[in-house]
């Protein structure tokens, strides 16, 4: 593997990994460590996905351009559902957020590790359309 070939690997990843770590630090600050292992949390499942996904999306290469739109939906998810949804005292949700500034921090860290999952794929998928966009245009001038 190239280092051309790696960067697209280490961004996506660490990108995956500031995802789980944000949902970790929300889950850790808001129900302590016996919440990383609680299944109503969401940590270890939807950490779980992520990396799986990540995983195909690294070995599947004809498939980045999907792959790479589902982890950007996860992480959209997070940070819409979980980051902002979730915070507020909304009568269809099946609990009461508590309202203290120590809760809104631990959304704001949600949604801010959030963002590179929700940007990065897209980045990748739009400097794919260019780099397709200009092999066509080679082709045909050559």
């Amino acid at each position: 593997m190239t280092s051309v070939d790696r960067a697209p690997v280490l961004w996506l990843g660490s990108a995956v990994a500031c995802s789980g770590l944000g949902l970790a630090a929300h889950t850790v600050r808001e129900f302590g460590i016996p919440g990383v292992f609680a299944s109503e949390t969401g940590l270890a499942p939807f950490t779980f996905v992520q990396i799986a996904i990540f995983v195909l999306w690294w070995h599947w290469r004809s498939a980045r351009p999907t792959l790479g739109l589902v982890l950007a939906a996860t992480g959209l998810v997070q940070l819409i559902g979980g980051a902002i949804l979730s915070v507020l005292p909304l009568p269809f949700l099946p609990f009461a957020p508590a309202q203290t500034v120590d809760h809104y921090l631990s959304h704001v860290i949600l949604g801010i590790t959030q963002i590179p999952l929700v940007v990065i794929p897209l980045r990748f998928r739009r400097l794919e359309e260019l780099v397709d966009r200009s092999k066509g245009r080679e082709l045909t001038q050559g």
